[in-house]
């Protein structure tokens, strides 16, 4: 087992996606590419565990809209965390919200799994 230094030297990245089959699947292709990686149901969630100081903040983190409710106020909070966002959308969901906000990267569906591992690379120009 890897020690706990080991495993604070990679980059941690937050998945947050209410689809639990979806989430898991980034989260394994992001645990082979060598991330540390949390998932949450959502942000209200994460930023929970965070306050409460179960989580650290993230290096990046992945946001899918998809089906997911949140507040103005939430999404607020998860901007200032300063984390760089992808944001994860279908063609049709909340293109206010697409243009509102400066993400890191949004990847419009179609796309694959491999192409948000590939995203964060690029965005925290990070590769084991």
């Amino acid at each position: 087992m890897p020690s706990r230094r080991a495993l604070t030297d990679k980059p941690l990245i937050w998945i947050i996606d209410n689809n639990h089959w979806e989430r898991a699947s980034i989260r394994a292709l992001l645990l082979e590419y060598g991330y540390q990686v949390q998932g949450f149901v959502s942000i209200f969630h994460a930023a929970a565990m965070l306050y409460r100081g179960i989580v650290e903040k993230p290096a990046a983190i992945v946001f899918e809209i998809k089906n997911l409710p949140w507040r103005t106020g939430e999404l607020e909070e998860l901007i200032r965390m300063g984390a760089p966002i992808i944001l994860l959308s279908g063609v049709y969901e909340n293109r206010e919200l697409v243009d509102k906000h400066k993400w890191a990267a949004v990847l419009q569906r179609p796309f694959t799994i491999g192409q948000i591992a590939k995203t964060v690379e690029a965005v925290l120009g990070f590769r084991f």
